[in-house]
């Protein structure tokens, strides 16, 4: 019975320790081409025993008013056929609104920033492709624009890699297109990983941080609250 009972807590023991070291992956997938859009992003946990997969098929620009919105659905193999839809309005008001919120979590959380920047640390991001065609009436134009481009890609995967462990070299693209019709096409592709212990862990560290601070937890519950209260009025 004791030899039973001690390979069953060996064997236990040892099927915690591979989940723990087994990886959250995360890969990420945009596509443009002028008014063609497509985003999509998969998570897999526990050796693919558990994924989730998140679709943004359409992205509108109504005007400078209301801004952006974005239509997804989301799906995961735990409710196997079961897609939720998805719509999202991204304007003015709503990134007042983050930035509100994020201010709020600052002030309920010790350390927020520093918690944070350790739990990105952990991140690491083994591939990313990044390529754009870009083609104006204008060849001057042309190239102005593919200047600016790869300025904006450098300055990106610089802030980065200085937040982040990069394990391969990027793979950035910037191609002008001279005498064909006006053309905007960019594709990103991105795969990252943490470790799920360290995720249990950064996810404790951040509990236990909040209950810190004065009153941290109902202004995290109200937080959330306001977030899910605006969740379902968007849709």
């Amino acid at each position: 019975m004791w030899i039973w009972l001690g390979s069953s807590l060996f064997l236990l023991c040892l099927i915690i320790v591979l989940l723990l070291l087994s990886h959250i992956k995360l890969q990420f997938f945009a596509k443009k081409s002028n008014k063609n859009d497509m985003v999509t992003v998969d998570v897999t946990l526990l050796f693919g025993l558990i994924s989730l997969h998140y679709k943004i098929p359409e992205i509108e620009l109504k005007n400078l008013q209301d801004g952006l919105i974005i239509r997804g659905e989301n799906s995961n193999n735990l409710n196997e056929g079961q897609t939720a839809n998805h719509e999202q309005a991204i304007n003015k008001h709503k990134i007042e609104q983050w930035a509100d919120d994020f201010r709020a979590m600052l002030e309920a959380t010790l350390g927020l920033r520093g918690w944070m920047k350790a739990t990105l640390r952990h991140i690491k991001v083994t591939k990313l492709e990044w390529s754009t065609n870009i083609a104006l009436s204008n060849a001057a134009h042309t190239a102005t624009l593919t200047g600016l481009a790869w300025a904006l890609k450098s300055t990106l995967v610089g802030f980065l890699s200085y937040h982040i462990s990069l394990q391969q070299r990027p793979k950035l693209f910037v191609v002008p297109k001279f005498g064909t019709p006006p053309l905007f096409a960019s594709q990103l592709k991105c795969t990252a990983r943490i470790r799920l212990g360290y995720a249990l862990y950064a996810s404790f560290v951040l509990i236990f941080r909040v209950l810190r601070e004065n009153k941290g937890l109902r202004k995290w519950l109200k937080i959330l609250s306001k977030a899910k209260s605006a969740k379902s009025s968007d849709r």
